[in-house]
Parts: C-alpha cells; sequence; structure tokens
C-alpha cells in the first residue's frame, strides 16, 4: 500500500542557525534552505557589523543580525 499523499518517513530536525524546522540535509548540515543560501550569497568577504554591537546575538527565527548568523553556520561547519 502506497503512504497517503504528503506523508513523508522523513523526521523533522531543528535548522542549526536559526531553529525553523527542516528535513533535508544542506551543505551536509542541519540548516534550512534559507539558511543555506544565504551563507552562499554571504560569501562576498565584505564586513558586516553586527545590529546589537554585542557580536553574540542568539540563534533563532527573529535572527536578522547577518554578521551573527553568518558566525553561526561557520561555527556548525567548522564542528561537523
Amino acid at each position: 500500500a502506497m503512504p497517503p499523499l504528503g506523508s513523508s518517513k522523513k523526521s523533522a530536525r531543528a535548522c542549526l542557525v536559526c531553529c525553523s524546522s527542516t528535513s533535508a540535509s544542506r551543505m551536509g548540515l542541519d540548516v534550512c534552505r534559507a539558511c543555506s543560501v544565504f551563507y552562499k550569497r554571504s560569501a562576498d568577504n565584505r564586513p558586516k557589523i553586527c545590529r546589537s554591537g554585542t557580536n553574540g546575538c542568539l540563534p533563532g527565527k527573529g535572527l536578522n543580525c547577518k554578521k551573527c548568523r553568518l558566525r553561526l553556520l561557520e561555527l556548525a561547519i567548522k564542528k561537523s
């Protein structure tokens, strides 16, 4: 018997950067599509400035600080 449409055996995992759910591994890591695309677009080596000025913005869905989001992605890549 075929499983119902829309059902999947993949388990949802949390993105290592923004904590949103993701069911696919990108770049060999559990990162969502948005963070994966962000990383590829941020590879321009231009300096980024932390929005809060602390260089320690916490991960989460509202992570709009480009510097800290990129830092979290790079940490996840180094740990893998």
